[in-house]
């Protein structure tokens, strides 16, 4: 699991993007690399989008949060806001205290520089992941301990809304070894100067995540499927 907190700025990239673009640099862009994915790039547009600009995904989950809400990893802070600007309870955390720097700037009412793992008091019936949230698991076994977790974060019949994606051999380099769990990878961030540390990230399949559900005692639905393999999941605790 990826639950450290980042305390330097010079470990922290997405923050220092994040604050450069709601300083007014709209061309801001950080660079992602990874021993198994192709390079890309993530953009500051990107981060501070609307609504109107968001995914099918992100739409559909966002319809589906009800009750008190628990947004992992809150980024620019454009989900929970949309939330709150619907009347919702939220709290909202980061591992980057330059995201929660933005989000508290840009009107987030209740954003906290902590991990997932200080949160488990049973008090939401909607935990929100998405960009990918499941990523943070960082493994199969990071995986298998958060849907453990998972029912101290929840009131009964309460439900987590994650996204991740299927990944096909054919989304790997040449190097990508099959003796490994094809959706495990690692992820260097740079910004300018910045640069943090490697981190562990997950794309897990559908099935492999409703059977680990399933051996957890949670229910496990597939909400929305994409053809390029991007899902929505809603794990629930009776």
């Amino acid at each position: 699991m990826n639950t450290d907190l980042i305390h330097s700025r010079k470990k922290d990239p997405l923050g220092m993007m994040l604050l450069d673009y709601l300083s007014g640099n709209e061309d801001v862009a950080l660079e992602v690399e990874s021993p198994t994915l192709e390079i890309w790039t993530m953009t500051g547009k990107t981060m501070f989008r609307e609504y109107d600009d968001m995914n099918e995904i992100e739409r559909m989950a966002l319809a589906m949060c009800s009750g008190k809400i628990l947004d992992v990893g809150g980024g620019s802070g454009c989900h929970s806001l949309w939330l709150q600007g619907r009347n919702f309870s939220v709290d909202t955390l980061d591992v980057s205290p330059g995201c929660v720097e933005v989000m508290k700037k840009r009107g987030v009412s209740n954003c906290l520089h902590a991990n997932l793992f200080a949160h488990g008091d049973g008090e939401y019936d909607t935990v929100l992941m998405l960009m990918n949230g499941l990523g943070i698991c960082g493994s199969i076994d990071g995986c298998n301990l958060f849907l453990q977790f998972i029912p101290s974060l929840l009131r009964d019949g309460g439900k987590v809304l994650a996204d991740s994606t299927d990944f096909l051999p054919g989304h790997y380099n040449e190097d990508f070894s099959l003796t490994d769990y094809p959706g495990e990878t690692e992820f260097v961030m740079k910004y300018g100067a910045c640069r943090s540390d490697p981190f562990s990230w997950l794309y897990i399949d559908f099935k492999s995540l409703h059977t680990l559900a399933n051996i957890h005692g949670l229910q496990c639905e597939c909400v929305y499927m994409a053809a390029d393999g991007r899902y929505l999941a809603a794990i629930k605790k009776d």
